[in-house]
């Protein structure tokens, strides 16, 4: 039997359980236990706004995308040479190629980013998901055609789609530049639209049309900006990564979802911020249990004198009043965990709080509960208030 957490257990339940000091003790174990609360369902939000962000962004980040790590361009074959199709892991690979454009319809034009994909960037992206209305196609029976947003419609005064009612693609004729002439200084392409499809603002300005139509608008023969590959399912990405990495060497630079995508990244550091100065907090709010362990030695002051005259050492004598601070700790620990868990799950199953703006593309907050995080805002908070607790008790006991 540990005999300090014995003593200590029966101070808190003694007769004189209901004394104010032991009823501040109760207060002051719950106000621990309401950052605990709050960092759970925090850490799940996060958790929850990354989730969204991630499938938004799924229809246009790659599981791995392939670029030259000098230029902006290269030059497919050579990378085709590779046979990156058949790397174990591999599921499907589209080549694409982006650059900016100007779209003119009638009087009107507006700039855009036109990136330009092959036959299999559907079947490597799920980006049918987000269509609107139409097909994703980029050729209708021999007729170049393209994919818009409502943004690249509503700024060409586009009032219906078609195929049979094209628009025009200027870009910069790298070939041939006059200052003389310029209108000689630009290719033109003309597309109709063959589907419309809607992700996000930061995606409103970008067109899709084919990888061969873009190779002559912008006279870049069989060169691409990037190759975006789809991993198989059950395969390691970072694994996946690593093997094209090594067989394409320096030439190459390859990077995952994670490593292409800055958003990814920023909200993981602000994740972890947050949950440091979450610690502050609850370091503050740990600083609750001095005034409660200082008001229990000096009320236990005969207690001590008379375990001290029965051959108690001073040592024992500490580890009962840490012992006791402990017990809060983990009381507060526990509760909080607990009730942030069922909070976050709630939230997480049935959606309870909800945004209330039709505009958004979900209704409630979304959440995911993660219980690695569980586990780091317990271990966490444990760690802080122990230090305190300890801290507290022996420089009573000088």
């Amino acid at each position: 039997m540990n005999l300090s957490r014995y003593i200590a257990r029966r101070y808190l339940r003694s007769r004189n359980s209901h004394s104010v000091i032991n009823i501040i003790a109760r207060v002051s174990t719950i106000a621990m236990a309401v950052p605990v609360v709050a960092m759970v369902v925090l850490m799940s939000v996060f958790n929850g706004l990354e989730g969204m962000l991630r499938n938004i962004y799924l229809a246009v980040d790659a599981d791995i995308v392939i670029s030259s790590a000098e230029g902006t361009t290269f030059v497919r074959d050579s990378l085709a040479s590779f046979d990156i199709g058949q790397v174990e892991g591999v599921r499907s690979v589209s080549y694409t190629l982006e650059q900016g454009a100007i779209a003119e319809y009638r009087d009107n034009r507006t700039m855009l980013r036109v990136k330009a994909v092959d036959e299999a960037y559907a079947a490597t992206l799920p980006i049918e998901r987000h269509l609107t209305s139409g097909y994703f196609m980029t050729d209708y029976e021999g007729t170049p055609t393209a994919v818009a947003t409502q943004h690249i419609l509503l700024s060409l005064r586009m009032t219906s789609i078609s195929p049979a009612e094209p628009f025009s693609l200027y870009a910069i004729n790298r070939q041939r530049i006059s200052t003389i002439l310029p209108t000689g200084g630009y290719t033109r392409r003309d597309v109709g639209v063959a589907g419309i499809y809607n992700i996000d603002d930061q995606h409103s300005d970008v067109l899709f049309i084919s990888l061969d139509e873009a190779q002559r608008l912008f006279n870049y023969g069989g060169r691409c900006s990037a190759a975006e590959l789809a991993v198989a399912e059950g395969a390691d990405v970072e694994r996946v990564r690593s093997r094209l990495a090594t067989l394409l060497g320096d030439e190459y630079r390859v990077l995952t979802r994670d490593e292409g995508n800055t958003i990814y990244r920023l909200m993981a550091i602000e994740k972890w911020g947050v949950f440091l100065l979450s610690l502050i907090v609850m370091a503050i709010a740990s600083l609750t249990i001095v005034g409660v362990l200082v008001m229990v030695i000096i009320d236990k002051r005969e207690e001590r004198a008379t375990l001290l005259t029965l051959g108690a050492t001073p040592s024992l004598v500490r580890r009962v009043f840490t012992s006791q601070g402990m017990m809060m700790v983990w009381r507060s620990m526990v509760g909080g965990v607990v009730v942030g868990v069922v909070l976050t799950l709630l939230q997480q199953h049935f959606g309870l709080v909800r945004i209330g703006a039709a505009s958004l593309m979900v209704d409630a907050y979304p959440v995911e509960l993660q219980w690695g995080d569980v586990v780091a805002v317990a271990v966490g908070y444990y760690a802080v208030a122990s230090i305190i607790v300890r801290l507290t008790v022996r420089a009573m006991e000088r």
